[in-house]
C-alpha cells in the first residue's frame, strides 16, 4: 500500500526555494546542497532521454566526474529510480531510469470540464478519467477527482506519488488544503502545453521554441533555451490581444474556438469549422511573424483541445501561408518551421502531470540552474 509523508516536500531532493527567483536573476550564490541536487536532477534526466548508460557514458553527458556519478547512481538506486544492470554486449553495469518508480496527477479544468491523469516518470499514462465541472464547483470536483485518484493508486502501486499539478489557478488555495500534505502545484495551461512538449514531446531539451494553445482565447507558452519565458508579471505570451489581420481584429476575436462548440465530431470539411481554419490561418499568421521576428524560435507548435484533425488542416493551411509570406518582397525572408503539438490533445494534461517531477526530481525549466 502507499502511504503518503507527513511533508509538503516529497523527498529525495529538495524542492527549489523561492519562486520569486522565475522574476528575474538573484544575485545570491548557490551552495553545495543546490549543486547536488542539481547534479541528481541531471543525471536522472539524461537517463530519462538516453536510455540505459554506464558510469562513464554519464560522466560524458553530464560533464561530471565518474566517482561523482557513481555517487549519484548510488543514490538513486536507493531511491528507487534507478536500476542497475549488466549488459551482453558490454562488461560494465549500466543504469537505467526506473519509471514506475515515481507518479504523479494532473488536472486540467476549463469552464466545463476537468480532466485527470496519472503518469510515470517516463509519462506512461497509467489512467485518466474527466468530469463536468458546473459554475463555481471547480475546487470541489478537483478534490474529489484527485481524492479517487490517490486512492486508486494507493491500491495499484507502492511508488511514491509526488505531487498533483492543476491548471486550475482559481481554486488553488482550496485544493492545497484538501490534499496537504500533498504537494499541489499550480500552472496556467500555456505553460503546462509548452512544458508538456518539452518532456513528452518531440522538443529537445534545450530547444527555443513557441507553443501557440487555441481556445476561446488564444495564447502562447514560450520556452526560450530551454527555459520557461513568462515575461514580467508572467505576462508573456498573450497574443491574443494583438490586432491582426486585413481588418486588424483582435486575435482573440478572430480565433476563437466558441464558434466551434457542439462540432468535435465533424470533419474539418465542416463549413463552420472550415471558415474557422481560413479565419484563424490568416489572423495567425500575422502573429507567427511577430513572435519571429523578436524571438526566433526553432519551431512553433499548435494545439490545443481540439480534434487532432482540424488542428492538422489548420497547421496545413499556416504551412501554406508561410511558404507564401516568405517569397513576397514585403515580407519576412524566414519564418520558423509549424507544426501541430506532437501530444494532440494531450499536452496540457501531460505538461501538467509533469509538474510535480519537474518540481521534486528533475531539472526544472521554469528555475533553470545558475552555478
Amino acid at each position: 500500500m502507499m502511504t503518503t509523508e507527513p511533508t509538503s516536500s516529497p523527498q529525495p531532493y529538495p524542492a527549489p526555494e523561492a519562486s520569486s527567483e522565475r522574476a528575474g536573476y538573484s544575485p545570491a550564490g548557490q551552495n553545495l546542497v543546490h549543486a547536488a541536487d542539481h547534479n541528481l536532477r541531471v543525471t536522472l534526466e539524461g537517463l530519462r532521454r538516453t536510455g540505459a548508460m554506464s558510469r562513464l557514458e554519464l560522466a560524458k553527458l553530464t560533464g561530471l566526474t565518474v566517482p561523482g556519478i557513481t555517487n549519484i547512481v548510488r543514490k538513486l538506486v536507493a531511491d528507487g529510480l534507478v536500476r542497475e544492470g549488466t549488459a551482453e554486449s558490454s562488461r560494465a553495469n549500466r543504469f537505467g531510469m526506473v519509471a514506475e518508480g515515481a507518479v504523479a496527477l494532473g488536472i486540467d479544468v476549463t469552464d466545463d470540464m476537468a480532466r485527470l491523469i496519472a503518469i510515470d516518470l517516463a509519462g506512461h499514462v497509467l489512467f485518466r478519467k474527466e468530469h463536468p465541472v458546473e459554475a463555481g464547483d471547480a475546487a470541489s470536483t478537483v478534490i474529489d477527482m484527485a481524492s479517487e485518484a490517490l486512492e486508486r493508486l494507493a491500491d495499484q502501486t507502492t511508488a511514491r506519488v509526488m505531487g498533483v499539478g492543476i491548471t486550475a489557478l482559481d481554486c488553488a488555495d482550496a485544493v492545497r488544503a484538501s490534499l496537504a500534505p500533498l504537494p499541489v502545484i499550480v500552472e496556467p495551461d500555456t505553460i503546462a502545453a509548452a512544458l508538456g512538449e518539452r518532456q513528452f514531446g518531440v522538443a529537445e531539451a534545450g530547444d527555443s521554441f513557441v507553443y501557440i494553445l487555441l481556445g476561446a482565447s488564444t495564447r502562447a507558452g514560450m520556452i526560450i533555451g530551454g527555459s520557461v519565458f513568462n515575461g514580467v508579471d508572467q505576462k508573456a505570451g498573450r497574443v491574443g490581444s494583438m490586432r491582426t489581420g486585413e481588418d486588424g481584429r483582435l486575435l482573440d476575436q478572430a480565433a476563437s474556438t466558441a464558434v466551434l462548440r457542439g462540432l468535435e465530431g465533424e470533419g474539418a470539411d465542416h463549413p463552420v469549422v472550415a471558415n474557422w481554419i481560413e479565419e484563424t490561418s490568416a489572423h495567425l499568421m500575422d502573429s507567427i511573424i511577430a513572435i519571429s521576428a523578436f524571438i526566433a524560435p526553432r519551431d512553433i507548435y499548435v494545439g490545443g483541445r481540439l480534434p487532432p484533425g482540424w488542428i492538422d488542416a489548420l497547421v496545413q493551411r499556416l504551412g501554406a501561408g508561410r511558404q507564401e509570406r516568405m517569397v513576397e518582397p514585403t515580407q519576412p525572408y524566414w519564418l520558423p518551421e509549424i507544426a501541430r503539438g506532437s501530444l494532440a490533445q494531450d499536452a496540457v494534461l501531460l505538461g501538467i502531470a509533469a509538474m510535480p517531477f519537474l518540481e521534486f526530481l528533475l531539472p526544472d525549466p521554469r528555475r533553470p540552474f545558475r552555478p
